[in-house]
């Protein structure tokens, strides 16, 4: 298997692309809450709970993954997290009760996170301040066009295949 150079393109779009999968994972599926309610006899707010659930392990996980990944080195904590993402995000499509959505999403939350904190910090281990300052603009700008397209294409997805489709989609991107 050939090593991503630092410098190249490859590894700019592999860092963003890692960065943007939290927003996607938070914005894709929004137009299928309804279906989900529906499909898994839920209420309405047990249907919000999964996004809720989501932003607390969002934001607890960021705390936990520096230090760990200062200690054990970037690679293994990546790819342990992002691992979790992805089989929590399987678990999202293959659900059979509100309740397993809502511990899903929140381990979906803790994996995708890894992903954000690690690929920034790998940014700060490889580049100097000016090529890191680009890196990061190139980084910032696919977040903020992730959540104007994310629902868009969770709704193209939910009104073709169902709502499952989203979070499969987001796996295979993952994978």
């Amino acid at each position: 298997m050939k090593k991503l150079r630092a410098e190249s393109a490859a590894m700019t779009v592999l860092l963003a692309v890692l960065v943007s999968m939290g927003p996607l994972s938070t914005d894709m599926y929004l137009p299928s809450l309804p279906w989900i309610a529906r499909d898994l006899n839920a209420s309405e707010a047990q249907t919000q709970l999964t996004l809720s659930v989501f932003l607390i392990g969002f934001a607890g996980g960021q705390i936990i993954y520096g230090p760990i990944s200062d200690r054990f080195g970037r690679k293994p904590v990546l790819l342990t997290g992002f691992c979790l993402f992805i089989l929590a995000t399987a678990l999202c499509a293959m659900t059979w009760s509100i309740e397993l959505l809502i511990a899903a999403r929140f381990c979906q939350a803790i994996g995708a996170c890894a992903a954000v904190v690690i690929a920034r910090a790998i940014v700060r281990d490889l580049f100097a301040a000016e090529r890191a300052a680009r890196i990061m603009s190139f980084m910032g700008a696919l977040m903020g066009a992730v959540p104007a397209v994310a629902p868009v294409l969770g709704g193209i997805l939910q009104a073709t295949f169902g709502w499952r489709s989203s979070f499969m989609v987001v796996v295979i991107i993952g994978i």
